[in-house]
């Protein structure tokens, strides 16, 4: 079995957030929680304080008789980041309002570069808020599904529940040598 075709599912499952096209309207991003820090001896409104929210979820993806899982993290607003693994981690994915890395460990490439240099590499329009807003839209599976199939694969999708958890590191380390993506 070649690791090519082996890896073809793992790596479309890694690359699902930039295939989506869909350009359906779900729900809205949920805004930041700012509150007012009031400072008791002035009474006075001192600036706002971001408090961020971190979500988590593990999937599993199965097509043409392969599986494999992996891990999806997201900072609101900020970072959406995913990995997927088979055993061991094959490919990592990290988001950002302004630019994307993909980075295949098991291939030793990489892509990093903004949104317009994705397009153009991978033909695969997007934008950080619609992918933010298809992974927490309510029938994120199917999406997930769709997209897959328009790149010739037959795919399940399995997303557990996103949860909300108090903190999330999100490693991203490429070597310095590898090959573009």
């Amino acid at each position: 079995m070649s690791i090519a075709r082996c890896l073809l599912p793992l790596l479309a499952v890694s690359l699902l957030v930039v295939g989506c096209r869909s350009h359906k309207e779900v729900s809205k991003p949920t805004k930041p929680n700012v509150t007012e820090a009031v400072n008791p001896a002035t009474d006075t409104v001192a600036a706002p304080i971001y408090t961020p929210h971190y979500y988590t979820a593990n999937f599993t993806v199965s097509a043409d008789g392969y599986s494999a899982s992996g891990q999806l993290r997201i900072q609101s607003d900020s970072i959406i980041w995913l990995s997927a693994s088979k055993v061991i981690e094959l490919a990592r994915a990290c988001f950002t309002p302004d630019s994307a890395i993909i980075y295949a460990r098991v291939m030793g490439r990489a892509f990093q570069g903004s949104y317009i240099d994705l397009y153009k590499r991978f033909h695969y329009r997007t934008t950080f808020d619609e992918l933010y807003r298809l992974i927490m839209s309510d029938n994120a599976e199917t999406q997930l599904a769709t997209i897959i199939s328009t790149l010739g694969l037959e795919a399940t999708v399995r997303l557990n529940p996103i949860k909300e958890v108090n903190h999330l590191s999100f490693p991203m380390s490429i070597p310095d040598k590898v090959n573009p993506l």
